[in-house]
């Protein structure tokens, strides 16, 4: 009997222990990045990122690069000039399509072409 009360308090002595080590290793130490750290950090990548939004512009003048638009093709024939909101679900908007300009007034149900002209020359492509 008195062999099992040892045995008994082994084990126990044994779990206690391995659960204390169990704790020393699964905790971490307290992080010591202070927050003008994490803030100095973010404020750097920001500026990355607003320098390389600003070289894209003056390297493609204001334009998107092809690789970011859908249709890529110069030889496109469709072309979207220019689009604005000018309703909650309507737009006004003006489509270059072979030689010619068409204003186009979109709306949920309809599409009705207001103005349709000769493309002038004077236009920034």
């Amino acid at each position: 009997m008195i062999a099992g009360i040892r045995v008994a308090l082994l084990a126990v002595s044994l779990t206690i222990s391995s659960a204390a080590d169990a704790q020393r290793l699964g905790g971490a130490a307290e992080a010591d990045i202070s927050l003008v750290r994490v803030f100095l950090a973010l404020f750097f990548c920001l500026i990355v990122a607003s320098f390389a939004v600003f070289l894209i512009r003056q390297r493609y003048g204001g334009r998107m690069p092809a690789m970011f638009t859908r249709i890529g093709s110069t030889t496109a024939r469709l072309r979207l000039i220019e689009c604005r909101r000018i309703a909650p679900q309507s737009d006004l908007c003006l489509i270059e399509c072979d030689d010619r300009e068409f204003l186009l007034l979109i709306s949920p149900g309809s599409a009705l072409v207001l103005k349709e002209q000769p493309v002038t020359e004077s236009r920034d492509k």
